[in-house]
């Protein structure tokens, strides 16, 4: 069982995966839903000062120089301006906590960090956003999973 939910917190921190479907994964291996819900809240949340860190210290100097890194930040900043121009720091919580691709904790920090937000409400506002969406994504999960288990 450790080696599921050392997976599952794995899953969460990888980028593009993250906790959408982190989740699921572990729940189909076995985890309980409330485990598997848990290993990856756990896991998003510690990316999310080290995404600030590597943004910060590393953007300027390296990762700018390649275009399909710029691309992925203004694809960011695209989709995410309307959250934080209408609710400002709220915002990147409420764009982290929609269970879909792409909106989660690696794009909402650079959001944060793209629009210079303060970084412990930005931090604040992630972390809760990541609780909303690992909720909803246990809750779907779980009723969509025991469908199909019903129906094979």
């Amino acid at each position: 069982m450790l080696a599921r939910i050392v997976q599952v917190m794995v899953f969460s921190a990888v980028p593009w995966v993250e906790l959408r479907l982190a989740i699921p994964y572990g729940i189909t291996k076995g985890l309980h839903p409330v485990l598997a819900f848990l290993a990856a809240v756990a896991a998003s949340w510690a990316v999310i000062l080290p995404v600030f860190l590597v943004l910060d210290l590393c953007y300027a100097r390296f990762l700018a120089r390649y275009p399909l890194v710029r691309w992925g930040i203004e694809e960011v900043r695209a989709r995410g301006r309307g959250y934080i121009e209408r609710w400002g720091v709220l915002g990147v919580g409420i764009y982290v906590s929609l269970p879909l691709p792409g909106p989660g904790v690696y794009s909402g920090a650079i959001l944060a960090w793209l629009f210079d937000l303060p970084r412990r409400q930005a931090a604040l506002a992630l972390a809760l956003g990541v609780l909303v969406s690992a909720l909803l994504v246990t809750v779907i999960s779980t009723g969509v999973i025991a469908i199909i288990r019903r129906f094979v």
